[in-house]
């Protein structure tokens, strides 16, 4: 009664500000998305009409969440509206409440972070989004920056020294864009876009592959997953802590605990190589051998922890040129038709089985990875 109290109260206080921007001339778009935190580095802002109280993406803050998903933006649905991200499709597919606590730009160590927030919901189901194409470099950074002691726990001071990850590549990429919208502001995005994949720009990578048509980041991608890099490494070690913590949360207080490996659009991509047009191959040749072991290494962690595991990029494969991603676009996150697909599968595999692992711990103290 309290917390739907407390709820209304912010809600009504969301509605005036909202109001009293409105009447300043500031539309709902020129409200962002994040607020700077010194604990999870950045959060979902309150404010924002579509978020609720906590800054998360849904209409109000529950007394009790029956099932949370946690992640960055591939949860959160960057591209898409409110009502078509897959958290809010999967409830109208399950018939169960959902609650979305995705944001984005965070990592491993923010989901362990959000999670402990999120227990006064007292959720019995959650499922933790890794998305290999940022988060074990989001968890480096968070660990390193963040002042919260349980973020400082999984952080080893000898990492203080090493070099970050190499992002040039997606940089270069996007000041070319914004170079050529300069100079050319009558050029339609996608024709910009083609203009630079002709150029070779090695980010606009251009790609044709069944009715799908897009424009690749293979070396932005390979940069923040490539384990031979020493902060990668460091990052992967960090995510395993935090999934450590995940899980004992899990164990403390009786909520089933499942963990979604979701494969970037580029790794995708380079699992049906023979079948896609390319500009060149060999970037994204190597982007698949890193995110593949990336993704065996994520799938072992959940084994060793005994957390229950579902990779979603043999079922996303089939269907990558089926466009569920944007069309034109360097944009990675998937369209309203691609978050339908996520919401099916986790309704049809994901719900199963963690209801199917939470009897199998109880009968016999474990529980297997289910790839």
């Amino acid at each position: 009664m309290h917390a739907q109290v407390r709820t209304t109260i912010r809600q009504f206080e969301l509605l005036r500000g909202y109001l009293g921007k409105a009447a300043c001339g500031q539309s709902p778009q020129d409200i962002p998305r994040h607020v700077h935190d010194p604990a999870m580095l950045l959060r979902g802002n309150p404010d924002h009409p579509e978020h609720d109280a906590l800054g998360m993406r849904n209409r109000e803050v529950p007394a009790q969440a029956e099932f949370v998903v946690i992640g960055d933006s591939q949860v959160y649905g960057t591209c898409v509206r409110a009502d078509q991200c897959w958290p809010f499709r999967l409830q109208a597919e399950s018939g169960q409440p959902v609650y979305n606590a995705g944001v984005e730009g965070w990592g491993g160590v923010q989901y362990a972070l959000a999670l402990e927030e999120l227990l006064c919901l007292s959720p019995r189901r959650v499922i933790v989004g890794l998305y290999p194409g940022n988060d074990i470099a989001e968890a480096f950074q968070c660990a390193r920056a963040s002042t919260s002691p349980l973020a400082k726990s999984f952080w080893n001071p000898d990492w203080a020294a090493l070099p970050l990850a190499d992002l040039s590549a997606k940089s270069r990429a996007e000041r070319a864009v914004a170079r050529l919208a300069a100079e050319r502001p009558d050029l339609p995005h996608e024709e910009i876009l083609a203009e630079l994949g002709l150029r070779g720009e090695p980010d606009v990578a251009p790609c044709v592959i069944e009715s799908s048509r897009f424009y690749l980041a293979p070396q932005f991608r390979h940069a923040v997953q490539d384990l031979s890099h020493p902060a990668i490494a460091a990052g992967l070690m960090i995510t395993r802590k935090a999934l450590g913590h995940l899980r004992d949360l899990s164990l403390n207080y009786g909520f089933a605990l499942g963990v979604m490996l979701i494969p970037t659009r580029e790794y995708l991509v380079a699992t049906r190589l023979d079948e896609a047009e390319l500009r060149d191959r060999e970037p994204l040749e190597q982007l698949g051998v890193a995110e593949a072991t990336l993704l065996s290494e994520l799938r072992s962690a959940c084994a060793d922890l005994d957390l229950p595991c579902f990779d979603l990029s043999g079922y996303l494969r089939h269907f990558v040129g089926g466009r569920i991603y944007p069309q034109d676009s360097r944009i990675g996150h998937p369209n309203a038709k691609g978050c339908q697909l996520i919401a099916r599968y986790v309704r049809d595999r994901v719900l199963p089985g963690l209801e199917a692992s939470r009897h199998l711990r109880a009968a016999v103290g474990g529980v297997y990875p289910m790839y």
